[in-house]
């Protein structure tokens, strides 16, 4: 018997707009219940965009950090990186999330964003930054060889 299935997948992309107050819709299949509260952990990634993490994967992160000690210099700046540059935050009834500004300003967000899904999470990307899968040369055959999957 296959266990049920608890985690969400990330799948496909998604173009929305901002509303007046920084706001963008999260696709319904993306949603659980539970995830109004301080749900997605957001961090700004080196590329441009932001990630999005949902509980798991925080819960994994932090156990990775969790060996780091107190007289490890070097690997509580690595935590000061990631944690403190963070934001937490859930939906609203409507499956908005407000982003807030230093992830904005980060991904060049200013009217419009693609969510894209990755899989275990997803990335929120300015519209003029991202370019929605269109190319016809990928070989699926070849990502799944690199995968090893």
């Amino acid at each position: 018997m296959i266990a049920p299935i608890t985690e969400v997948d990330y799948v496909g992309e998604f173009s929305h707009r901002l509303d007046t107050r920084n706001r963008v819709t999260v696709p319904s299949s993306w949603r659980v219940p539970g995830d109004e509260g301080n749900y997605y952990f957001a961090w700004p990634h080196p590329d441009g965009s932001i990630s999005v993490f949902p509980p798991e994967m925080l819960a994994e992160l932090r156990e990775k950090t969790r060996s780091v000690k107190q007289a490890n210099s070097k690997g509580r700046q690595l935590l000061r990186q990631i944690f403190a540059k963070g934001f937490k935050f859930g939906c609203d009834k409507q499956g908005r999330i407000l982003l807030p500004k230093p992830l904005l300003d980060h991904a060049g967000i200013t009217k419009g964003a693609w969510l894209v899904g990755i899989g275990r999470n997803f990335e929120i990307w300015s519209e003029e930054k991202y370019q929605p899968m269109a190319d016809e040369s990928f070989d699926m055959l070849a990502a799944m060889d690199e995968l090893d999957f």
